[in-house]
């Protein structure tokens, strides 16, 4: 990718990306990206990777650094991402991971694989805002497909981590829709007017005074 340069690869081979996903396109996302050469990736699991996914991604990058953690809930969120640079996540379901980015001020992206469509949600720059409430119930959304549109699913939001790590995505847009069908239809993005979900502090991560 050429928009990246030097200085961004030297962000990205310093970086620590969270992959939240125990499915294809969480995986095929892991190896992408320590092929691509980031330096440690944190994967959120229900279940234990299997012994060929971990070998596959030690054998891209000898350099990487894998850590394997369990599924966090509620506030757990913040501890289990602090430190990193990006989380990435397979599947739309709901609960306290946004929010948990959101008060650390790292960006987040989301990536949901259908039959024949790819919808990514790319937050790029958010908070931080640390008065989020955390204790937010969970609710699971529809199945990924974990076919072909998986690993279309998993390249498209590699290619954004890394504009985003590098700091190379050359847009003002705080947060960008990007749907993606396979049938042919052209794809379409949407900037999102993302605004941090907390009026105590407004996104600057310290109380906001009133004169």
């Amino acid at each position: 990718m050429p928009a990246i340069g030097y200085d961004g690869q030297a962000r990205i081979a310093a970086a620590t990306v969270a992959i939240a996903g125990d499915d294809l396109t969480a995986e095929v996302l892991a190896r992408a990206l320590g092929a691509a050469g980031v330096g440690a990736l944190r994967l959120l699991r229900r279940t234990a990777p299997a012994n060929e996914f971990t070998a596959a991604l030690a054998s891209s990058n000898p350099d990487l650094q894998v850590a394997v953690r369990d599924w966090p809930s509620g506030a757990s969120w913040v501890a289990t991402l602090e430190g990193c640079a990006l989380v990435v996540r397979s599947g739309f379901d709901d609960d306290a991971m946004l929010r948990a980015a959101i008060r650390l001020g790292i960006p987040a992206i989301v990536v949901r694989a259908e039959d024949a469509l790819i919808d990514m949600v790319s937050f790029r720059r958010q908070g931080p805002c640390p008065h989020l409430a955390l204790d937010i119930p969970e609710a699971a959304a529809a199945p990924v497909d974990n076919g072909p549109a998986a690993v279309v699913a998993a390249h498209t939001a590699a290619a954004e981590a890394l504009l985003v790590l590098a700091e190379a995505h050359g847009d003002t847009a705080r947060a960008r829709h990007l749907r993606l069908p396979l049938d042919g239809a052209p794809p379409r993005t949407t900037d999102i007017p993302w605004t941090p979900e907390c009026f105590a502090c407004g996104g600057a991560g310290t109380e906001m005074t009133f004169a």
